[in-house]
């Protein structure tokens, strides 16, 4: 009983805020173990954010949501030499229309994209690019994320003779890791870090849609469709409490039960049940200054902080295709937390929030072999664990001044605020401190051994 209780609350969106929330305590307290926390220069952090949002936006009202979405608008270059943006989504999904294809089944086609697009964005590293003979050189999520696109387009993901523009089981199944390094282009002399677990998570999917046929079934009586992330559409209406009305809670519920299959096997385990994107984190083990530990709580599960970073990256993405293209109004999204990735969580240690110890700077930088590399570790590593969970809790602080930088009150903030802070925001300010920092390889300050699977 203990164990179930906890494995559903750590798979939970509160799990995520409330553990990352008691580390931020300890870190108020001076009982960080890996980082000297600097609350004073949180102040700095949420100004340079702002000035970001200003600069490019106006107001954090005219900011998008943050999600993959924003990959496939790409700036490009007019022959009369203006900039503008292409939305490769929208273009898709007026050719459709154009075609007959209904708004539903188009929707369903972008739900099908962003699945595979946002498992395989798990960081790329800084030597992998991608050519593309339309937009040229894009590296990074950008270049993650057209390569998709591309093999999308060229049906890599389905097996329908009639339709290539679908994401399905039998095609995920089926997907070898070859295939994968050719649509990526991947090779000697372009690495991309973690390719063939890349391939593996794909099949993974494949395996997850064909078990979990409440989500992904469709709602067709003759049931000769392959399953399909696109119907996840077609559950969430037989959920709605008003036409069309869900919580997030049944969003979460496909992308964190329908999905848990995708994750490896090795992760983080409570009663034999794979827990996905949840780890020891020994700042939480308990001492004698601490409460007792709730009766119902499993030993060991009171250190295990969850952050689930892919699939809240996710949730964000398919929230915009739910609320966008397939008119869906979605309750409780503030319910979901900032990304525990090394973009948000770089802003904090360039910024000087945050500062590794130098027993951590030191073991860090023997692993990446140079003083002038930025430290390296494994992603189950005690440092980097620390360091995410300072992340997602130092977002709402941010964002909470952000508020008030902008005069805003509650009832003032536009929709999926949080979203908007990341976007606008966080994580480009994460990305640009780095390409001033260090640049060419515009690396974050702490380096992630990649497995494809978690950044």
């Amino acid at each position: 009983m203990a164990a179930a209780h906890d494995i559903k609350y750590l798979k939970s969106l509160e799990a995520v805020r409330e553990r990352s929330q008691e580390v931020l305590k300890r870190a108020e307290e001076g009982r960080l173990l890996h980082f000297e926390y600097d609350e004073s220069k949180v102040d700095k952090v949420a100004e340079y954010v702002y000035s970001l949002i200003v600069r490019d936006y106006g107001g954090i009202d005219k900011v998008p949501m943050h999600g993959r979405w924003r990959s496939y608008c790409i700036k490009t270059i007019g022959d009369d030499g203006a900039s503008k943006t292409r939305d490769l989504v929208s273009e898709h999904v007026a050719r459709w229309r154009e075609a007959d294809v209904g708004e539903w089944e188009s929707a369903r086609r972008i739900v099908d994209l962003f699945m595979v697009s946002v498992l395989v964005d798990a960081g790329a590293g800084s030597q992998w690019r991608y050519q593309d003979a339309e937009f040229g050189t894009l590296a990074r999520t950008e270049g993650l994320g057209l390569a998709a696109l591309r093999m999308f387009e060229a049906g890599a993901f389905s097996s329908s003779k009639t339709n290539a523009f679908q994401v399905d089981a039998a095609a995920l199944e089926a997907l070898d890791d070859q295939a994968l390094l050719d649509g990526f282009q991947v090779s000697d002399i372009n690495p991309l870090l973690g390719s063939a677990n890349r391939a593996q998570l794909l099949r993974s999917l494949g395996r997850a849609l064909r078990a979990q046929t409440a989500y992904f079934g469709g709602m067709c009586a003759c049931q000769n469709h392959p399953a399909r992330p696109g119907f996840m559409l077609d559950y969430l209406t037989g959920r709605a409490s008003a036409p069309r009305t869900v919580s997030i809670d049944d969003l979460w519920e496909v992308v964190v039960d329908g999905l848990a299959a995708v994750w490896p096997a090795s992760r983080t385990k409570l009663d034999g049940v794979s827990l996905g994107d949840v780890w020891q984190c020994d700042t939480l083990q308990p001492d004698a200054a601490d409460d007792a530990a709730p009766a119902q709580t499993e030993p060991g599960a009171r250190s295990l902080v969850p952050f689930h970073k892919l699939s809240q990256w996710l949730t964000w993405s398919l929230l915009e295709v739910a609320t966008r293209l397939a008119r869906f109004t979605v309750r409780g999204t503030e319910r979901l937390t900032g990304l525990a990735e090394y973009r948000n969580g770089g802003l904090f240690v360039d910024m000087g929030v945050l500062t590794l110890v130098p027993a951590a700077r030191e073991r860090g930088a023997a692993a990446s072999g140079g003083s002038t590399l930025p430290p390296v570790f494994a992603g189950s590593d005690p440092v980097v664990v620390e360091w995410r969970a300072m992340t997602v809790a130092l977002l709402d602080l941010v964002a909470d001044r952000i508020r008030r930088l902008g005069s805003l009150d509650e009832s003032q903030l536009p929709p999926m605020f949080l979203s908007r802070v990341l976007e606008g925001g966080t994580w480009k300010a994460g990305r640009e401190m780095a390409a001033k920092l260090r640049s060419p390889t515009n690396d974050p300050p702490i380096n992630i051994v990649s497995d494809g699977t978690l950044f």
